[in-house]
């Protein structure tokens, strides 16, 4: 547990220069979604090459909150920006801002953006082993 929580405090002190868009992060705070789709998959995305944190490894769709965001307004946000896609029905599942969530409306098409560079729906127990390690627990266990 411990370093579950020594790699998430690292990862919210992510720097700004990790972003090829020039986009700064307000806040320290993150959320992300376990996005489920009918099959009781979810959905992961392959982070970029050029990516600071975790390059080229499987995530969890989500980010930084701006300033004065709320945090599921926030969580939307960044869902909507990385995969084109509306959630719906969020709960919230831990104390690290993971969120379960389903896709909500009738196009499902992914649209990646420059973070991300590949997309696939799994089961939890099949998370890939290139997956960013302290949120594997988490996602196996919903």
């Amino acid at each position: 547990m411990k370093l579950l929580l020594e790699n998430w405090r690292r990862f919210l002190n992510e720097k700004s220069d990790s972003y090829p868009l020039g986009e700064e992060d307000d806040v320290r705070a993150v959320a992300k979604a376990l996005i489920f789709n009918e099959d009781g998959e979810i959905l992961i995305l392959k982070r970029a090459s050029h990516m600071k944190w975790n390059p080229d490894l499987w995530d969890l769709p989500g980010g930084h909150l701006k300033e004065d965001e709320e945090i599921i307004a926030a969580l939307k946000r960044e869902v909507k920006e990385e995969t084109g896609l509306t959630i719906k029905n969020i709960v919230e599942i831990n104390n690290v801002t993971i969120f379960k969530s389903e896709v909500s409306g009738k196009d499902k098409k992914i649209k990646l953006d420059d973070e991300n560079k590949d997309h696939k729906w799994v089961k939890p127990e099949d998370i890939p082993d290139d997956f960013v390690s302290f949120l594997k627990s988490h996602i196996r266990d919903q």
